[in-house]
């Protein structure tokens, strides 16, 4: 659901109220955006409910919009007509107070069954970078819904991106946008430095990373290490090919399979923003763990408290797509890689802000460092 159309849902919802005697159960940022967003304030509010009450009044906040603050306990049937529960997270909790005070006909909630958070998590409709939706019970459910992303179009804009940078133009691209200042990777350039220590060639393989973003955006300090190195990166049948028709080197090479890699030495593996992407993540991760890196960097991952299915749309601003995405499980997804990895670090994406919603649930971009066990 979007933005917009849980706002219809909520003001149909405040219809209730009608013109009756009206309060308003819970403060803080909920009911500050739904006075921002909905109709709320047309109603005939005569008070607002918080168990803070008393903190307010000491503060000298007794008023919200005009009118007084009082505690539940100051409530008397009576008084008003309707109650607006003013809140997801609380609001079967509320239900139960008011039942047990034979009010239960008087609220008006504006949150069902299937509803997932707060409104004004949720998305807009006209989001110009990318944001997400849904909850889909198979990758196939939402891939019927989805453009995809394997367009030759995206892959040219990559391309286009990957240029400026090789010419210098810019520092680095991620997905086709172009930044201008340095952001080096010290995550990536420490695991580097480690094996760069241990040995005299060091083979990378980055794993869906397009047309070799992470090397260009890092090469320049991973030089200074003096260490020879051989960055294999596997992709989509038509990144490769643009790849290896434009932009290969000595260094840097392109695959449409690991299979294509048999026989090599891999020392680290880097999976960006990429396992969440893949309708069988735990075959290709399997196969990645198989090969024996000493280090996995998993960067920019979708996680949360449960796996989930959603719908994620990149807007124009970017390449205008959208493509079916896995929120992981954190813990299933440590639990899939503890039988040949360890985890030596974690920590949450800056280049994603760490945090994200979906459908008002929240869930995190984090990054792993595993390190081979018994090396």
């Amino acid at each position: 659901m979007f933005l917009e159309e849980k706002i219809r849902e909520i003001n149909q919802r405040l219809e209730k109220a009608g013109n009756g005697k009206t309060a308003v159960w819970c403060l803080g940022v909920h009911t500050e955006k739904l006075a921002e967003y909905t109709t709320l304030l047309k109603y005939n509010i005569q008070f607002f409910i918080d168990k803070n009450a008393e903190m307010c009044v000491g503060r000298g906040d007794f008023e919200l919009y005009g009118k007084p603050v009082r505690s539940p306990g100051e409530v008397v049937c009576a008084d008003i007509d309707h109650i607006i529960i003013s809140t997801f997270k609380y609001q079967n909790e509320i239900l139960a107070d008011l039942k047990s005070k034979g009010m239960a006909e008087k609220a008006v909630t504006l949150y069902s069954d299937v509803d997932e958070g707060d409104f004004y998590l949720l998305p807009e409709r006209n989001n110009k970078d990318y944001y997400f939706t849904g909850n889909f019970s198979s990758w196939n459910e939402a891939a019927q819904l989805t453009k995809g992303y394997a367009d030759d179009r995206i892959a040219e804009k990559v391309l286009y991106a990957t240029r400026q940078v090789m010419e210098h133009k810019a520092c680095y691209e991620r997905d086709s946008v172009l930044f201008y200042t340095r952001d080096y990777n010290y995550r990536l350039i420490s695991l580097f430095g480690i094996l760069a220590s241990q040995q005299s060639h060091i083979n990378i393989l980055d794993f869906g990373g397009a047309l070799g973003s992470e090397y260009w955006k890092n090469r320049e300090f991973l030089y200074k290490f003096k260490t020879r190195f051989t960055w294999n990166v596997v992709e989509q049948k038509h990144y490769v090919e643009i790849g290896n028709r434009e932009i290969t080197s000595h260094e840097l090479k392109f695959y449409s399979s690991i299979d294509q890699l048999e026989g090599q030495k891999i020392n680290l593996i880097i999976l960006s923003g990429v396992l969440q992407c893949l309708p069988h993540y735990q075959t290709v991760l399997s196969e990645l763990a198989g090969l024996g890196a000493e280090y996995i960097l998993i960067d920019r991952q979708t996680v949360g408290s449960r796996s989930r299915i959603c719908i994620q749309y990149v807007g124009e601003n970017i390449y205008c797509a959208s493509y079916p995405i896995r929120i992981l499980a954190e813990q299933e997804l440590m639990e899939f890689l503890c039988e040949k990895y360890k985890k030596a670090a974690e920590y949450e994406s800056e280049s994603d802000s760490g945090r994200a919603y979906v459908d008002g649930a929240e869930f995190r971009y984090k990054g792993y460092i595993m390190e081979r066990k018994n090396m």
